[in-house]
């Protein structure tokens, strides 16, 4: 199976703010929408392109398995992360920006 594309997430989540300010939206959809707002907005909210993420790597001196190991995470995600298959994490932003500090 095809890992899906995360273009799209900053898209979905203004689609999904825009539904939130429909006048007279019941409650009872708004909190599914909300929700499904929070998930997606913590995977790009906060969060940096995959250009300054591996900009800032490579300023550190670190190659893709040193700051693996630095986040506690797999060096295929890392890769990922650089090359646009998966959103970075605003976590993983943060923590990477504090490193080139």
């Amino acid at each position: 199976m095809a890992r899906p594309s995360w273009d799209g997430v900053a898209d979905a989540c203004a689609l999904l703010r825009e539904a939130l300010a429909v006048d007279g939206l019941p409650t009872s959809a708004s909190a599914p929408i909300q929700r499904a707002l929070a998930i997606l907005s913590s995977k790009v909210d906060g969060a940096m392109s995959k250009e300054e993420f591996k900009e800032i790597r490579r300023s550190i001196g670190r190659t893709q398995e040193d700051l693996a190991s630095d986040l506690g995470v797999r060096t295929r995600t890392i890769s990922r992360y650089e090359n646009g298959e998966v959103p970075i994490p605003a976590a993983i932003a943060a923590a990477v920006k504090a490193l080139s500090k």
